[in-house]
């Protein structure tokens, strides 16, 4: 079974067709990872609990395309894989250097595959695993919400008050004020 996405910790959701982490949560935002970034993250899945080399990331990453890079670049896409999971929501750190092995994914990092031709269920819907503990993937499709407004907006907006609103609720009060404005300044020249 082919799996073109992973949910990440309950946290993040990681789209290997479009290179993107999505959050689950208010606290994290939308990240797009450039390709050599999201190869390397999808190493680390596929992988889960292996220590990689790092010549086992460039190989895979970059030799088998035809690329040769430098050793800085492969650090330097790591790290900005670092910060991109720590942007995108997650809440403690899942790559760990194992000194002068590689690296590999923490223990306890929960890693749930997701079905490229899972069924798309509704949020309300029940769903119950049968096949008990030994399962280890998930036959829906976990989409999360976001708007292009919440993207926009810092983490310490996006648990503001304002954010909690709809977006039909947000374009109705603007309309209101913006109403409001043209009608008094439509007094105010009337009056003067």
């Amino acid at each position: 079974m082919t799996f073109n996405k992973f949910i990440i910790n309950n946290e993040v959701i990681f789209d290997m067709n479009i290179n993107e982490l999505q959050p689950l949560t208010l606290s994290g935002s939308l990240v797009t990872l450039n390709a050599p970034t999201a190869r390397c993250l999808q190493l680390f899945l596929e992988h889960k609990g292996k220590v990689i080399s790092r010549e086992e990331f460039l190989d895979s990453v970059w030799k088998t395309r035809g690329v040769v890079v430098s050793e800085n670049t492969f650090y330097q896409n790591i790290s900005l894989l670092r910060k991109s999971l720590a942007r995108a929501g997650l809440s403690q750190e899942i790559i760990v250097t194992i000194r002068q092995r590689g690296f590999r994914i923490a223990q306890g990092t929960d890693i749930i595959p997701v079905s490229e031709f899972a069924e798309t269920l509704p949020a309300e819907a029940d769903v119950s695993l049968q096949g008990g503990p030994e399962v280890n993937e998930i036959a829906l499709e976990v989409t999360p919400v976001r708007s292009k407004d919440s993207q926009l907006l810092n983490k310490k907006e996006q648990n503001g008050f304002f954010n909690k609103w709809s977006s039909s609720l947000k374009l109705s009060i603007l309309s209101l004020i913006i109403v409001s404005i043209m009608t008094m300044a439509n007094l105010l020249i009337l009056i003067f």
